[in-house]
C-alpha cells in the first residue's frame, strides 16, 4: 500500500447548533485521487477549510506527513505542501495571467528572478503560455479555472485540494480537466470535492462520501456507489434536484 500523506482523525466543527462535521477520519495516500461527495451541506468544503485551517477543528487532528498541522496558519500549511483550489475561482483580475503565477511561485522562491523562472512551465502545464500578457479578469470559465489550478500549481503543492473544479464547464472542458488531474496524479496526491459523479466514476481511487457532516461510506467508486445507504442519502437526493 502506498505511503500515508495525510491523517484526518476524528475532526469535528459547530458553527452554532450546527454540526457541519461531526468525527470525521480518514487516511490519504501518496499518489491517489481521493474524490469527497455528498450532498449539499454535507460538509465538504468545510473539511477542506479545517484541513488548511481556514476554520479552526473543535476537535480532533490532521497529521501531514505524521505531524500535526492544526493550529497552523494557511499560508504556513500551503508552504508544507498542501494547497487548495476554491470553487469560484478569483484571479488577480489587475494582474497578467503571467503575474498572477507569479504570485504563487514566490511562495516557494528565494528570489523573484528564481520565481519568474518558473512560471512559464506553469503556464504552459495549464495551456495559458499564449496568454501570459492577458489581464486575469478577462478569462472564460475555463481558462479561469486553469489560472486557478496554474496559481495552486505555482506553490508546488505534494498535496493538491480541488474545490467542485469542474463547476460551469461543458462537456468536453470536462474532459480536458480530467485528464489533465489524472495526469498531474503522477507528481502529487489529490482531494477531489465534486458533484459530477461522471467525474468521480472516472477519476478516482477511492472515494468518501458524507452526509450531514457524518462519514457514512468509504471505498472505490464502485462499491460506493451501490451502497444502499449513499443511494438513500446522496444519490436519491441529488437526482431530485439534478
Amino acid at each position: 500500500m502506498a505511503e500515508t500523506i495525510l491523517q484526518v482523525q476524528n475532526i469535528s466543527k459547530s458553527f452554532g447548533g450546527l454540526k457541519a462535521t461531526n468525527g470525521v477520519s480518514f487516511d490519504l495516500h501518496q499518489n491517489e485521487i481521493l474524490s469527497i461527495i455528498g450532498p449539499n451541506g454535507a460538509g465538504k468544503s468545510t473539511l477542506f477549510n479545517l484541513i488548511t485551517n481556514f476554520y479552526r477543528i473543535d476537535e480532533g487532528d490532521i497529521l501531514y506527513k505524521g505531524k500535526s498541522i492544526v493550529g497552523l496558519m494557511p499560508d504556513q500549511i500551503c508552504k508544507l505542501g498542501i494547497t487548495r483550489t476554491f470553487q469560484v475561482a478569483k484571479p488577480f483580475s489587475g494582474l497578467t495571467i503571467f503575474d498572477n503565477i507569479l504570485v504563487g511561485c514566490l511562495s516557494k522562491s528565494a528570489t523573484v528572478e528564481e520565481a519568474r523562472s518558473k512560471v512559464d512551465g506553469i503556464l504552459k502545464m495549464v495551456e495559458l503560455d499564449k496568454k501570459a500578457d492577458e489581464m486575469g479578469g478577462r478569462l472564460t470559465t475555463l481558462e479561469r479555472k486553469r489560472l486557478e489550478l496554474g496559481k495552486a500549481l505555482a506553490t508546488e503543492p505534494e498535496v493538491l485540494m480541488l474545490d467542485e473544479v469542474m463547476t460551469g464547464l461543458k462537456p468536453h472542458e470536462m474532459e480536458e480537466m480530467m485528464a489533465f488531474i489524472m495526469d498531474l496524479k503522477k507528481r502529487m496526491t489529490i482531494v477531489v470535492v465534486e458533484h459530477v459523479m461522471k467525474v468521480i466514476n472516472t477519476i478516482s481511487d477511492r472515494v468518501i462520501v458524507l452526509d450531514h457532516g457524518t462519514k457514512i461510506a468509504e471505498g472505490i467508486p464502485q462499491e460506493v456507489m451501490n451502497d444502499p445507504q449513499v443511494i438513500e442519502a446522496y444519490l436519491g437526493r441529488s437526482a431530485s434536484h439534478a
